[in-house]
């Protein structure tokens, strides 16, 4: 009967480990397939890696190359100035309620005598 094996799991590798194969298969002393044998990597890792340190992108190179982990934009400094805001005294101003058939209505703040006057010659 075989021995039961204890399932596989992912294996997590340091960014220097990957930045040390990345070197390595840049120096071009050992092929690619021939180094992910020696570090027990798999090649489309290796080539993985080699993609990603040459675009930068990835957090691991900049990690290694001691870079901050997320790019930090400079915010544009806007100067305010507040100040407290005091309660307005308001005094009741009347309002004309308009009711139409339709269930509409127009309310309307401030009235003045022109704008009454208007009111009335639209409405006849």
């Amino acid at each position: 009967m075989p021995a039961l094996k204890e399932p596989d799991r992912r294996r997590v590798f340091s960014p220097e480990f990957k930045w040390q194969i990345v070197q390595a298969a840049k120096e071009r002393t050992l092929s690619v397939s021939e180094l992910a044998r020696k570090y027990d990597v798999n090649t489309n890792q290796v080539f993985r890696w080699v993609r990603e340190a040459d675009r930068g992108s990835a957090l691991w190179v900049r990690r290694v190359q001691g870079e901050p982990e997320t790019p930090v934009a400079p915010l544009p400094f806007i100067p305010i100035i507040t100040k407290r805001a005091e309660p307005q005294q308001t005094a009741h101003q009347p309002a004309i309620t308009v009711s139409f058939r339709s269930g509409h209505q127009l309310v309307l703040h401030e009235a003045t005598p022109c704008i009454l006057q208007q009111l009335v010659v639209a409405l006849s």
